[in-house]
């Protein structure tokens, strides 16, 4: 799903709920399993083997995934990582151009 299949008027508000909350609350256990709600995203962080994370964005009103760790072939090694590829990904969602 890309931004261009949204109503603009919900791309919008998505835009505003970012520019209100600058970086998305992580809850769960950090070091394992963690998700955020950001903006009208889930963004999903989760350790699947020692060292190895897997990461996931979704656009939380209709709990599309736009990408995953799945989608680029790279797993991050850290937990931090993860949600910062999680929430990379929810921002180039909303601002392709950048």
């Amino acid at each position: 799903m890309n931004p261009g299949q949204l109503p603009p008027p919900y791309l919008l508000q998505m835009r505003l709920a970012a520019e209100a909350e600058a970086t998305p609350s992580w809850t769960g256990d950090l070091s394992d399993d963690c998700t955020a709600l950001w903006a009208g995203f889930m963004l999903r962080a989760e350790e699947m083997d020692r060292g190895i994370w897997w990461w996931a964005t979704y656009v939380d009103a209709s709990n599309q995934q736009i990408a995953s760790s799945n989608d680029t072939g790279v797993s991050p090694s850290t937990g931090e990582e993860a949600r910062a590829a999680a929430f990379r990904a929810a921002r180039l969602y909303l601002h392709p151009e950048n």
